[in-house]
């Protein structure tokens, strides 16, 4: 009976890994499991755990530590003692199969939910829009599209005490999910399952510190976004995690549905978010592309209002530099780099090159 479930729990890891291998090599059958397999997930598991206000995922961490520690306090204290030893004996014959089976599920969970959906085609491919190398003059002048659309919603947002940007959160959860619908029934290839996204509540002592602004959990199909960073970037960010809720994983293509869906929308915090967040890609290839002098002399031209906000969140991410951090944003991008997106953490900017041709269309 043990070697049945090692075999079973060997086949369901390479299950997995041959899905993945599978989309890695014919990109055919990933467009295919995206359109007549995939939707079941956000149709089911995410509609199932969107029932609850608060984060599933953050509760089965939570509870996986506890465990963790609770096991490794059973072993020291079992340590002491002929019976315990015996107990521990017992235990260690049992543990490598259950968590051997576990990660398998884990895998396979993964591939499903979100590993093959990295191999599809994307969404710049399925909106009609052709990415291709572009000139320091061509950035300039998306800088300045964006800019002159930072002018005009500056002036309808609203501020607190301070003059900073205020979000409305009432409604939020469903307009975020509304604008995504309206995108989808613009280009479509994003389903009609959006789940309620959420704030987890160690929002401020893991995600600001691991600086994270959100993060989507495939084993519950939850859109998670930081609700203690700065409002700015928060109906930009749910989008993005509602994205790859929709299948689209990669995160160039996550940040650039999430500027159409949030850059459509009737309400104005949702514009205003979507172009703060591509400006400030923008002025990052910017920084690359011109010299400092003509980088400030753009810089300067944004509203008042748009570099305030862009130095209240340099104020608050700074206060969350250290170790943790860069341990994260370097875990970060071993992930990415392992579901084939080359640059890692640097390809959340290459939603530029997606801009760009955006609007070259």
């Amino acid at each position: 009976m043990t070697i049945l479930r090692w075999l079973g729990s060997l086949l369901i890891l390479l299950t997995g890994l041959a899905l993945l291998f599978i989309a890695h090599q014919r990109p055919e059958f990933a467009i295919w499991y995206a359109a007549h397999v995939f939707p079941i997930f956000p149709h089911t598991i995410g509609r199932f755990f969107g029932l609850f206000p608060f984060s599933v995922f953050e509760i089965l961490l939570i509870s996986m530590v506890v465990g963790l520690a609770a096991g490794i306090l059973f072993a020291i204290v079992n340590l002491f003692s002929r019976s315990g030893r015996s107990r521990l004996v017992a235990q260690a014959k049992v543990v490598p199969l259950r968590l051997f089976y576990l990660l398998s599920m884990v895998l396979l969970i993964f591939v499903l939910t979100a590993g093959v959906n990295y191999s599809r085609e994307s969404y710049a491919d399925h909106v009609g829009i052709t990415v291709q190398p572009s000139s320091a003059d061509e950035l300039i002048r998306l800088y300045l599209i964006l800019v002159e659309r930072a002018e005009l919603l500056a002036d309808q947002i609203e501020t607190d005490a301070d003059g900073h940007f205020t979000l409305q959160k009432e409604g939020l959860y469903d307009y975020a999910r509304q604008s995504m619908y309206n995108l989808n029934s613009v280009y479509g290839g994003l389903g009609t399952s959006f789940p309620r996204a959420k704030a987890p509540v160690l929002s401020r002592t893991i995600l600001s510190h691991s600086n994270i602004s959100g993060f989507f959990s495939p084993w519950t199909m939850e859109a998670h976004y930081n609700g203690d960073m700065p409002s700015t970037s928060i109906p930009f960010v749910i989008n993005h995690e509602l994205a790859h809720v929709a299948g689209q994983m990669r995160e160039d293509e996550a940040n650039f549905v999430a500027y159409l869906a949030s850059r459509n929308a009737t309400r104005v915090d949702f514009q205003y978010s979507a172009v703060y967040v591509a400006l400030s890609y923008t002025l990052n290839a910017l920084h690359r592309a011109v010299g400092r002098e003509r980088y400030v002399e753009l810089y300067d031209m944004l509203p008042e209002q748009m570099r305030r906000d862009f130095a209240y969140a340099r104020a608050y991410w700074r206060n969350f530099e250290g170790q943790a951090a860069d341990l994260a944003t370097r875990a970060n991008d071993t992930y990415l780099r392992l579901n084939r997106q080359e640059d890692g953490v640097q390809s959340y900017g290459r939603m530029v090159d997606l801009l760009l041709a955006y609007y070259r269309e």
